[in-house]
């Protein structure tokens, strides 16, 4: 183990929980773990793990890094987490509700057992910070929300932002030039697309909470409003109700697979696995048609997440019938790629891209930037 100072990066998500420790010098990882499960399990994980480094006699971390998920307009840059900004994660809360109070939990752990170590807070949702009004505001009245601000803050900015940063990469190695026009597909519990033009998302799919968008593992995307007051008034659903309908009950949850796993829906009977699979792909086109048009066209379209990298089922479902668009996946590349590769046939118009995801990569670089 080596004894160079060194970074702890936590990432919490929806429903998991990855660990990595990085040499502070360079960002060479040390070792990362990750935990899959519910809140009191990813928080007794953490634990263990604590628990585990300090039997170990490891080097003791020299900072930690968090992802936050909400914490209303922020920027891409690392902030301290401090008792003010602990305060503004926590009113943030009920916002996104399955990440930021599994965020503060990890944060008081770690705190109780190094309490003279710095934290600081990576923001989700940073990228988005400066989307044009046209993508960012809702036609409301402003002042209906004062304390909470209504317009589309979006999230995984991490993810989409690593991607964009993958293709970069991927297209200078093939001999093509970088695109103008990219749109990014992260699919994972969470589900959402960027909208890229040069190197500044101007639209995603996610808005005010991360409820919006795309048909996810537990959440239901974007509904008609009317069905949130029809339930309130008509079925006389409680908020909580509605808000555990809407956040842990939807999606692929909803559509026969159980706890929302994707691998559950294809493990389903085939037809039953064919509708729901057809469903949570066409929303995702849909969403790449809007893209397109917002882009006036479009150069590149990257996947990844926990889904997207793993499931060629879905990746092929997703860009299916898109041929006319000059979009058009390469099936046996498909199902044989891994990793960072190309998708794309050589007659497509528009690049294809599977992209690994690395939020750790992007969290170090943000913490780099500020503190190096």
């Amino acid at each position: 183990m080596s004894s160079e100072p060194n970074v702890l990066l936590c990432n919490g998500g929806s429903s998991s929980l990855k660990l990595a420790q990085v040499v502070a010098g360079d960002g060479r990882c040390v070792w990362q773990q990750g935990f899959e499960g519910d809140v009191e399990t990813l928080c007794e994980s953490l634990r263990q793990t604590l628990e585990n480094l300090s039997s170990e006699n490891r080097p003791m971390p020299q900072a930690i890094l968090h992802r936050i998920v909400h914490a209303g307009l922020v920027s891409e840059t690392p902030g301290i987490l401090d008792a003010a900004l602990l305060e503004r994660i926590a009113h943030w809360a009920p916002l996104a509700p399955l990440h930021n109070h599994l965020a503060l939990q990890l944060i008081h752990i770690i705190a109780a057992r190094w309490p003279q170590l710095p934290q600081y807070a990576i923001f989700d949702s940073g990228l988005y910070a400066h989307l044009p009004d046209v993508a960012s505001h809702y036609a409301l009245p402003a002042d209906l929300s004062p304390r909470w601000p209504l317009r589309r803050y979006g999230f995984h900015g991490l993810a989409h932002r690593s991607q964009w940063r993958s293709v970069q990469r991927l297209s200078l190695e093939a001999g093509r030039i970088a695109p103008r026009r990219l749109i990014t597909l992260q699919l994972g519990s969470g589900c959402s697309v960027t909208t890229w033009r040069d190197d500044q998302a101007i639209d995603t799919t996610m808005g005010f909470t991360p409820l919006e968008g795309l048909v996810m593992s537990t959440r239901c995307g974007s509904i008609d409003p009317g069905i949130v007051l029809h339930l309130l008034r008509q079925e006389k659903l409680s908020v909580d109700e509605l808000d555990r309908v809407l956040s842990r009950r939807s999606g692929l949850a909803a559509l026969g697979a159980g706890d929302g796993d994707m691998r559950a829906v294809l493990a389903l009977e085939p037809a039953h696995a064919s509708a729901a699979l057809a469903h949570y792909a066409m929303q995702i086109r849909k969403s790449v048609g809007a893209a397109i048009a917002v882009l006036g066209g479009v150069d590149a379209i990257s996947i990844g997440g926990g889904v997207g990298e793993h499931q060629p089922t879905v990746r092929q479902s997703v860009f299916a019938g898109l041929d006319e668009l000059g979009i058009v996946l390469d099936v046996e590349r498909n199902r044989r790629a891994e990793g960072h590769a190309a998708l794309h046939t050589k007659e497509s118009g528009v690049a294809l891209w599977l992209c690994q995801v690395d939020e750790m990569d992007e969290m170090w670089r943000q913490y780099k930037i500020l503190y190096r």
